[in-house]
């Protein structure tokens, strides 16, 4: 009877393990992190309810939650945002990222996968521009699998699409499992770094909470460039063109004027006014592409 029982149970047990979504093959009994990132803001409801479908298609998946203060719709925004964390993050993770999708009921959704091992499963729409630049990726598949949903897909909304798909790929369903293969997915126009003459180009790419502006413009182009600290330099957007120092901090320069300098923590170009906002006083936005011109010394 024990023997019995013993494999009763073995037997019960590979086939809840296999059952739990039709049409998809088990990759290895792996449970990895999820990580959410949404525009949704800390009250919406979507947030409960995209978590809901998570555990529901995976009671044990841990879920980690990036942002979800993203402004609406923005998806530069998203984009930065992703990119600092998957370079945090390790190996064998699982990104959801869920921004504006909903504005266009043709998007694509698709499952990435990265040169560092880590998944991605997000809308067509540029959110994996930085992400793809940094590390490279490895494979895509469109989600078009309907075995896997009660209703065709077009007419599911991005949480119960993503939640579920995101949720089976961290409990080790393979991504060639959720549909059509793929070789191209849309990526942000994001001006490159160059130097041209005495000017500087990049594209500011995240805006923080005090409307600090952080550019793609690294340490290793500024020092290549030569501009240094005390230099004066005009930022030149298509709102606008300012004059500021280049300095090292926000102190650097009087209570309301514009320094530029490197981000000790980023290691980028920051356009901002000491104690106040450079984004709002000067009308740019992420995405926005800039140009540094050193002025020629006095």
């Amino acid at each position: 009877m024990k023997k019995i029982s013993l494999v009763l149970s073995m037997v019960f047990s590979l086939m809840t393990f296999m059952s739990i979504a039709p049409g998809c093959t088990v990759q290895k009994a792996a449970n990895m992190p999820i990580v959410l990132l949404t525009d949704y803001g800390s009250e919406d409801y979507r947030i409960a309810q995209l978590k809901g479908i998570i555990s529901s298609n995976n009671p044990e998946a841990m879920v980690i939650d990036a942002s979800h203060s993203v402004p609406a719709f923005d998806i530069a925004t998203g984009a930065f945002i992703l990119d600092m964390a998957a370079k945090e993050f390790p190996e064998n993770v699982v990104f959801i990222g869920i921004i504006a999708p909903y504005t266009k009921p043709e998007t694509k959704y698709l499952v990435l996968t990265t040169n560092k091992n880590q998944l991605f499963v997000l809308p067509d729409n540029g959110l994996l521009t930085h992400v793809s630049r940094n590390t490279g990726i490895k494979t895509i598949y469109q989600i078009t699998n309907q075995k896997l949903f009660d209703k065709p897909i077009i007419e599911l909304a991005a949480e119960r699409i993503q939640g579920k798909i995101g949720a089976l790929i961290a409990s080790g369903y393979r991504p060639q499992d959720v549909g059509t293969p793929l070789t191209t997915f849309q990526t942000l126009d994001i001006q490159d770094t160059a130097i041209a003459g005495n000017r500087l180009l990049g594209t500011i790419v995240y805006i923080d909470h005090f409307g600090n502006c952080i550019t793609n413009i690294s340490e290793k182009t500024v020092n290549e460039f030569g501009v240094k600290p005390g230099d004066l330099v005009n930022v030149i957007s298509p709102q606008s063109k300012i004059t500021a120092k280049f300095g090292t901090i926000y102190s650097d320069v009087p209570q309301g004027e514009e320094v530029v300098f490197v981000s000790n923590n980023l290691g980028m170009v920051q356009l901002s006014i000491n104690l106040g906002n450079f984004a709002n006083t000067h009308g740019v936005k992420a995405g926005t592409k800039i140009e540094i011109e050193l002025m020629p010394p006095l």
